[in-house]
């Protein structure tokens, strides 16, 4: 297994490890892992952002947003890097606040609180979110007192954006698929990772 022994301690390794049980945290990035080095450069973010179907704009945007504010809590140093990397073995160091808390301290996805909030914010039966059901839930989970997680939160939009639902609304598997990463190989027609 190569997901970290607790929330303080960095994964094993790269942080990702063919074959293993890796956690879904690590599975949702390891997409935009492009050299299978465990280190994500913006560039890669952006590349992969392109490969899921985004517009220059908003890859360009998602690349920076997501580099800047969490490069600095992955890199494992009192310095921050220069470059604004991401490594996968501190991943779970970058979850922030005002989320659905889907995935656990250490990035394992945690089924029974996907399925609460998702049953709280959606219409039975339960199978699908539309856009206005998305921002109440971003709304309910917003804390206090946390602008950089309510901005985070943003990541619910570009979710939407893209799985695009030619009916308006996400379905419960595709949203899941977001969460371990699957639905980005689905979408960009890549081979997973194993």
């Amino acid at each position: 297994m190569v997901a970290p022994v607790d929330a303080t301690q960095p994964a094993p390794g790269t942080g990702f490890d063919y074959g293993k049980r890796n956690t879904a945290l690590q599975r949702h990035v390891a997409f935009f892992d492009g050299d299978d080095d465990g280190i994500i450069w913006p560039s890669d973010t952006y590349k992969g952002f392109r490969e899921i179907k985004f517009g220059i704009f908003l890859s360009v945007l998602s690349a920076l947003g997501i580099h800047i504010g969490f490069s600095y809590l992955t890199w494992g140093s009192i310095l921050p890097d220069p470059f604004f990397r991401l490594k996968i073995r501190y991943m779970h160091k970058a979850k922030h606040g005002s989320d659905s808390e889907s995935y656990t301290k250490i990035g394992e996805f945690d089924e029974t609180r996907f399925s609460y909030v998702f049953d709280m914010y959606s219409k039975p039966p339960h199978t699908h979110l539309s856009f206005n059901e998305i921002l109440r839930m971003m709304r309910g989970n917003r804390g206090p007192y946390d602008p950089f997680g309510w901005l985070a939160a943003l990541e619910w939009v570009a979710v939407y954006i893209m799985l695009w639902p030619e009916d308006g609304r996400m379905k419960r598997e595709d949203v899941k698929g977001v969460y371990d990463g699957s639905i980005f190989y689905t979408i960009s027609g890549r081979k997973p990772k194993n």
